[in-house]
């Protein structure tokens, strides 16, 4: 699809530079399906035209997204959004559109002003830092063997994450959650493939119990944090 219309609306008196309104922009209309892969963006000198802004900033914006792979530049084609793969990729490692609008709805119905409790978040990260990191999750599926249970046992002497285990014959919805909700998962090297065709994070980190190639893994599992 082409858009001959205006997509954007840009702010000059925000404290937000122009090129960062415009990238998050495209980016929120990316993650909420607004823009889907292949679609036609503006060009650069129409898009300028439409708000009144110097043609690099355009430039330099959609550059950045094509670095991130979220846009490809062709010639002959114009400037488009990424295949589906790249933009589920991106959608699987930026889940957080809908929760963003959960709390600018929840701002708002509270009277706050919408912008300034985001710029007030910032201003907290600057001044304070990121909040502390939640401990890493493992969990240990149809894991028994005695291989399985010492990781299981220096990982709780040795850290406080959160340990989980559960069996496969448990039911596929509650499978499915818990893979969901660890970073580690530890289990046996049969059944490993099958889990991993589950996930679909590659941050997510499926160890098998067992295997050679996994070594690396299990010994990072026992780092204190």
């Amino acid at each position: 699809m082409e858009y001959s219309r205006a997509l954007f609306k840009i702010d000059s008196d925000s404290s937000l530079p122009i090129h960062v309104q415009i990238k998050e922009q495209i980016k929120l209309l990316i993650g909420k399906d607004l823009l889907k892969p292949g679609d036609i963006l503006p060009s650069t000198n129409q898009l300028a035209n439409q708000l009144s802004i110097n043609r690099n900033t355009i430039q330099s914006v959609y550059s950045q997204l094509k670095e991130d792979g979220l846009l490809t530049i062709q010639r002959g084609k114009g400037t488009q959004v990424a295949s589906v793969e790249k933009i589920n990729q991106f959608k699987t490692q930026n889940p957080y559109f809908s929760f963003l609008e959960q709390i600018m709805n929840k701002a708002d119905d509270a009277g706050y002003h919408v912008e300034n409790v985001l710029l007030s978040g910032f201003a907290y990260i600057q001044l304070f830092g990121q909040p502390l990191k939640r401990e890493r999750r493992y969990l240990f599926v149809e894991c028994k063997m005695s291989s399985c249970i010492f990781y299981l046992d220096e990982i709780k002497r040795m850290t406080s994450a959160e340990i989980h285990k559960i069996d496969v014959s448990t039911s596929k919805n509650a499978l499915m959650k818990s893979l969901q909700d660890a970073d580690f998962i530890i289990t046996r090297s049969d059944i490993a493939e099958n889990l991993k065709s589950y996930i679909n994070d590659d941050r997510k980190k499926v160890i098998s119990v067992g295997s050679t190639n996994d070594v690396s893994l299990l010994l990072e599992m026992l780092v204190p944090q």
